[in-house]
C-alpha cells in the first residue's frame, strides 16, 4: 500500500520477497518529480506500476536517487533508467563506477546471500555511464517550481551513503543511516553490514542528520521511526551497544562465531510478532552485522586479520 508522509512526499512499499512493510521506495512529486531508491530488481513491475498509477509518464521522471547502492536500495536502478530515458541517476560518488558496472557489486551480495539473492533481490542492470551524476554533499537538487531537496552525506553504514531531505515538508529519508525497524520486527536495529562499516562515520552522519532539524525521519525499512531527535540519539546508543558487545565478545572467543553469539545474547531483542521475525533477519542478519562490525574492528586494529 502506498502511503502519503507529507504533502507530494509518498511512500512506496516494494512488497520485498513478498513481505509488506519491509522495504520502500519514494517519490517526490513536483513539477520535476524525484524517485527516491529504486528497490531490487526484483520488485521493479510492483513499483513502476505504482508510479504509472500515480499519472507519472515515462518522460516525465526528472530524477532518481540513491541513498546508496545495495541492492535491496537501488538493484532495478537500470530498469528505471530504461522506463525512464529523462532521468538523471544520482548517487554517492563512490556508488558511481558501481553503477555503470555493477559485477563486483552483484558478485559481493552474492557472496553474502548466496541462493538467496535470485529469489529475494535479483541482480542490477548496468546504467550508461552519460546518465549518471554525483551527489554533492549538502547539494540542493532543483525540483520546479520552488521546491528542492537537499542531498546529505551520510557515510557509516555504508562509504556510498547519503540521505535526502525534502526541503518542504522536511521529511529526511534517512535509507539505512539509522538502521532498521519493521511494524512488528522489535525495536530500532542497527545496520551493520560488510564491507565498509564505520561507528565513527555513523555516529557523525547521525549527529549531521540531527542538526538538520527534519519533521519527520524515515527509514527504507520501513517508514517514520518516530520523533527524529529521539530515533537519532537511540540509533547511536543501540550502535554503540551492538559495538561494544562485539568487541568484548571478540577478546573472549576471537571467532566470529562467538561474535555473532553474543550479540544474540546481549543485544538482540527478538520480534514481538514471530511472524516478522524471518522478515527481519532476511533483511538484516545478525550474522551479516557481527561480520560488519568485526571488519570495522579489524580496520581499527581491534581484532586481527586472522582468526
Amino acid at each position: 500500500m502506498d502511503h502519503v508522509l507529507a504533502p507530494g512526499v509518498l511512500e512506496i512499499d516494494t512488497e520485498l520477497g513478498g513481505w509488506p512493510e519491509l522495504n520502500a521506495v519514494f517519490l517526490i512529486d513536483a513539477e520535476r518529480p524525484c524517485l527516491v531508491e529504486t528497490g531490487p530488481q526484483l520488485d521493479a513491475p510492483r513499483v513502476l506500476a505504482s508510479l504509472a498509477g500515480h499519472g507519472l509518464g515515462p518522460d516525465q521522471l526528472a530524477y532518481v536517487i540513491l541513498t546508496h547502492i545495495h541492492l535491496d536500495h537501488g538493484g532495478a536502478v537500470g530498469e528505471f533508467a530504461r522506463q525512464f530515458p529523462r532521468a538523471e541517476v544520482i548517487c554517492h560518488p563512490r556508488g558511481l563506477r558501481h553503477l555503470a558496472d555493477p559485477t563486483r557489486l552483484v558478485a559481493a551480495a552474492a557472496n553474502v546471500y548466496g541462493s538467496r539473492l535470485d529469489t529475494l533481490y535479483g541482480r542490477m542492470t548496468a546504467v550508461d555511464q552519460a546518465r549518471l551524476r554525483p551527489a554533492e554533499d549538502m547539494e540542493k537538487l532543483d525540483l520546479g517550481a520552488g521546491r528542492s531537496v537537499t542531498l546529505v552525506h551520510s557515510p557509516g553504514h555504508a562509504k556510498h551513503h547519503i540521505a535526502i531531505l525534502d526541503d518542504a515538508s522536511g521529511v529526511l529519508l534517512v535509507g539505512d543511516a539509522a538502521g532498521v525497524k519493521v511494524p512488528g520486527g522489535g525495536p530500532l536495529r542497527p545496520a551493520t553490514p560488510p564491507d565498509d562499516f564505520d561507528l565513527e562515520l555513523a555516529v557523525s552522519s547521525l549527529h549531521k542528520m540531527a542538526a538538520l532539524r527534519p519533521t519527520q525521519l524515515v527509514l527504507t525499512h520501513f517508514g517514520p521511526a518516530g520523533e527524529p531527535q529521539e530515533v537519532l540519539a537511540e540509533a547511536e546508543e543501540t550502535m554503540r551497544h551492538w559495538c561494544q558487545v562485539a568487541e568484548e565478545a571478540w577478546s573472549e572467543g576471537h571467532s566470529l562465531d562467538h561474535v555473532e553469539r553474543a550479540l544474540l545474547e546481549r543485544a538482540y531483542q527478538p520480534a514481538p510478532d514471530p511472524s516478522r521475525q524471518p522478515v527481519v533477519d532476511a533483511l538484516n542478519g545478525v550474522e551479516s552485522n557481527a561480520a560488519g562490525i568485526l571488519g570495522w574492528l579489524r580496520r581499527r586494529g581491534a581484532a586481527p586479520e586472522a582468526g
